[in-house]
């Protein structure tokens, strides 16, 4: 089977987001979607049967934890020899002051708002730069297509273009693809998608998953946010969650 001519290889992509429409029928967490039927032979199809085991994350950032100097401490006139902030400064936490912490921290984190822009970063191995050639076979095959300033693009309605659900770009300048992705090679690329409107966040951020998925498959690399900070199964978790939550507002507004 080629590659190139396969037309419902796009199905794989963008088949998550079908179950919108279901999302007004109060149907909207019962399930996943069905894809066209895979091929046995098809050594990609067989790799995508397990892209619902992709992991899942939350976009975050990390706090400074450097120390600050003597010098900077005494700019800001903090002294350690002060009784009245000797004590905080050497007192460890309680095992219950620590807890409590903890459910501060959580409870902050859970009243971020969602970014109105989520990115997942695919980072390839030291000195395995990913190669033009490999990316442009693997969109042509799962309908990934190239369009406005040499970046690619999924729609949830391909044909007409529309309806955007993510787009994919290249991490080194300009940040596009070349129209000849031959001897092209790039150290990283984003995936990335605008906050869509409520029902369609969950579906569109699953597409962008199973692309995430094909890719890291193929082509190996790392996931990161775009602080460069590694991405971990729980911080999609989190974040899909999130996406859940923000559509489900969907259906009470509806009801009202």
């Amino acid at each position: 089977m080629s590659f190139f001519s396969d037309p419902s290889a796009l199905v794989l992509i963008v088949g998550g987001v079908a179950i919108i429409a279901f999302l007004v029928h109060g149907l909207w967490f019962s399930g996943k979607p069905e894809n066209r039927r895979l091929n046995k032979a098809d050594r990609r199809d067989d790799e995508l049967r397990n892209a619902s085991n992709i992991g899942k994350v939350r976009i975050v950032t990390t706090g400074d934890t450097q120390d600050s100097t003597p010098e900077q401490r005494r700019d800001h006139g903090f002294n350690s020899t002060d009784p009245d902030l000797a004590g905080t400064v050497i007192e460890e936490l309680s095992p219950e002051q620590a807890a409590l912490l903890e459910q501060e921290q959580q409870s902050r984190e859970q009243k971020k708002p969602l970014p109105q822009n989520i990115e997942i970063n695919l980072v390839a191995e030291k000195d395995r730069p990913y190669r033009g050639e490999d990316i442009e076979e693997l969109c042509n095959h799962y309908g990934i297509m190239r369009g406005d300033l040499n970046i690619y693009y999924v729609y949830e309605n391909p044909q007409a273009k529309e309806n955007e659900v993510f787009r994919m770009c290249s991490l080194k300048s300009p940040y596009s693809f070349p129209e000849n992705m031959q001897g092209f090679t790039t150290p990283a690329i984003a995936l990335y998608m605008n906050l869509p409107e409520r029902g369609k966040a969950w579906s569109y951020f699953r597409a962008m998953l199973t692309a995430v998925d094909i890719f890291v498959k193929n082509l190996g690399g790392t996931l990161q946010d775009n602080s460069r900070q590694e991405l971990t199964p729980e911080q999609l978790n989190e974040l899909e969650s999130k996406l859940q939550e923000y559509d489900a507002k969907a259906e009470y507004s509806q009801q009202d």
